[in-house]
């Protein structure tokens, strides 16, 4: 029993002793274990204790100007990044309008960076300053962090300033942007530009101008615009010289273009040109001097200047009505002339506008003021008087007419004007009106020496006849409601007086012969009838001779020349027939015996009437050509026609 206890306590304590033994084994393993976390603790004590001296200063008065030193700092990197993302944006040219976009990011971010990085260095340097001067010595961790800190703040403070230098991503971008600004120029038509592309010019201007490198596109801008100008105005007549000895019908050509080119450059090319220059510069003082520059290295100048150098062709009559078609295309676009040329650039082309305009005024008045002397000296050099009206009658009338036209009259009247008030001298239209009354006076003066220089009454009746009749013709224009009805009625008067002197001095002496008849009728002897005969035949040679001489006479006007044959019938004829009818039997009682009774009689008086009226037949074609050539046809007048030729 006893033994069975005690094998009892030792198998307890042999399973105690096992169990002691499995927690030592167990518990060396863990103080294994704790050897090696002793050493990491101990690094950790180390590491501690300077996180210990760091949240002393942390726990310190000053900690709160540490932390706020990391929001610039922070605020910085960020800004950096967003510049360097920005620059690579800009590598590919995808778009004006989103390229100026960017463009203009870019430099906002370059200058927050800028203003970033003075903020940080403010921080870091007072910071530096405040710890140095608090016991922080200069070895310190933190302190030499934050000076590192400072130099790459200083280096990035100056990206700004270097992309604006050459290579810099700036510089590239403005330099870009001024090419495709002379792209687009170049691109975008020879004459006008698109709405898109005026908006990206617009675009670029306004990026450029914020740096102030507007001035390489202002003269893109005004050479390309220049040349675009110049190529429309490919113009041989301009640098054309003219004389005195030259005749303005061998420029008429060259004047009518001029006249054309000056409207179309005034109202359409500098016109655009001017609205083009005040879309695309929103500067007033930049739009005025790139418009002056495009104007005046362009063709306006060299145009002024032939305008000009008509006025020095030779002096006659056509000059005067062309100088009056130059002066009415200016004073037409005056009003856009003056608009568009009114700034300081222009000062020069107003200078030569000035002087064109003198030299029209000047032109047009010394030719006009001159015509009734001109006139007057054609008196003595009597024209070849045949029976017609002299070409100095018709052209000239037909000038005076055409000087009152409702588009040279208003314009004559402003040159006037102009012209008196240089001199201080006012103008009234009756200097006008009495101007061209004494031009018609010495043509009529000149009529009347030359219708008396001539010995031959009948041609110089026919004469006068039908130069009243063109006067007569002038009812109708603007010459003959100036003259007047009683100008007229004269004329009329006067016509109808030389018709009936002309009638008179033709067939007067010949129907003399028919007045023998009293004494031929008292006589019946052979010798009576002999008489007869011989009258009969004195007549119708004289009516042969009067006929044949005067049958070539130009009666000008149609219904003249028919009341002129109808006045001959009735004067002559009714003569005639009434000789005849006395003298009838006489004859027949003589010719009894002859197989042809009456072969001394000429002509019947059915045969006198039609021969007659044939008077003036064969030369009405000669005589509608003369008409055409004295007078103006499709053109103002005889172009080679000269003060000193009329």
């Amino acid at each position: 029993m006893a033994e069975a206890n005690g094998l009892e306590r030792l198998k307890a304590m042999r399973s105690l002793l096992k169990s002691e033994m499995e927690k030592s084994e167990t518990f060396s393993l863990v103080l294994n274990k704790t050897g090696s976390k002793l050493e990491e603790i101990n690094h950790k004590l180390l590491s501690l204790e300077a996180d210990v001296k760091v949240e002393k200063w942390r726990s310190s008065p000053f900690s709160d100007h540490i932390r706020h030193t990391v929001a610039p700092v922070s605020a910085v990197l960020r800004v950096f990044a967003s510049v360097q993302e920005l620059e690579r944006s800009l590598e590919p040219f995808n778009g004006v309008l989103g390229y100026v976009a960017d463009v203009k990011r870019l430099e906002e971010v370059m200058k927050l960076l800028s203003s970033s990085c003075v903020l940080a260095l403010n921080w870091l340097e007072d910071t530096i300053e405040f710890l140095t001067e608090n016991g922080m010595p200069e070895d310190h961790p933190c302190g030499l962090r934050f000076k590192t800190s400072i130099e790459l703040l200083r280096e990035l403070q100056m990206t700004e300033a270097r992309a604006y230098l050459k290579g810099g991503s700036l510089y590239t971008a403005l330099k870009n942007l001024e090419r495709e600004f002379e792209r687009i120029l170049e691109d975008d038509g020879e004459e006008v530009l698109s709405e898109a592309n005026v908006r990206k010019l617009q675009a670029i201007i306004k990026r450029l101008d914020a740096h102030t490198q507007l001035t390489k596109c202002v003269s893109v801008y005004i050479k390309i615009r220049t040349t675009v100008i110049q190529k429309r105005f490919k113009i041989g007549y301009l640098e054309k010289t003219i004389t005195e000895a030259d005749n303005v019908h061998d420029l008429e050509g060259d004047i009518d273009q001029w006249r054309l080119h000056m409207e179309i450059a005034v109202k359409e090319i500098y016109e655009f040109e001017s609205k083009l220059c005040s879309e695309v510069f929103e500067e007033e003082n930049v739009r005025l001097r790139c418009f002056g520059a495009i104007a005046s290295n362009s063709r306006i100048i060299p145009l002024l200047r032939f305008g000009s150098r008509i006025s020095k062709c030779k002096k006659d009559p056509p000059k005067l009505l062309k100088l009056l078609d130059c002066f009415s295309t200016m004073d037409n676009i005056r009003i856009e002339f003056n608009r568009l040329f009114s700034g300081e650039p222009c000062s020069e082309i107003r200078v030569v506008t000035r002087e064109l305009i003198s030299n029209l005024v000047n032109g047009v008045c010394e030719i006009f003021w001159e015509l009734p002397c001109q006139v007057e000296l054609q008196r003595s050099n009597c024209p070849p008087l045949d029976d017609g009206v002299p070409k100095l009658v018709s052209v000239v009338t037909e000038y005076c007419n055409k000087l009152l036209e409702n588009n040279n009259k208003p314009i004559l009247s402003k040159i006037l004007e102009i012209d008196l008030g240089w001199k201080n001298e006012k103008y009234q239209e009756e200097l006008l009106t009495g101007h061209i009354y004494n031009i018609l006076r010495e043509i009529a003066l000149n009529l009347d020496a030359w219708s008396s220089s001539n010995k031959e009454t009948a041609l110089s009746c026919i004469f006068m006849m039908n130069n009243h009749c063109h006067f007569c013709g002038l009812r109708e224009t603007h010459l003959g409601k100036m003259m007047g009805e009683s100008w007229l009625n004269a004329h009329e008067q006067y016509r109808d007086y030389y018709a009936a002197l002309y009638v008179k001095e033709s067939w007067g002496k010949l129907l003399s012969l028919l007045n023998n008849k009293a004494q031929t009728v008292s006589s019946s002897s052979k010798r009576a009838r002999e008489s007869i005969k011989r009258t009969l035949q004195a007549f119708g040679k004289g009516f042969d001779e009067i006929y044949t001489k005067q049958t070539n006479w130009i009666v000008e006007d149609e219904k003249l020349r028919w009341k002129i044959r109808q006045a001959m019938v009735r004067t002559v004829v009714p003569r005639y027939k009434s000789y005849l009818q006395s003298y009838i039997m006489l004859l027949v009682e003589e010719d009894t015996t002859s197989s042809s009774p009456g072969k001394d009689l000429n002509y019947t008086p059915k045969g006198l009437e039609m021969k007659l009226k044939t008077m003036f037949q064969k030369r009405e074609e000669e005589t509608e050509k003369r008409y055409k050539d004295s007078h103006f046809v499709n053109k103002v007048m005889d172009s080679h026609l000269t003060l000193e030729a009329i």
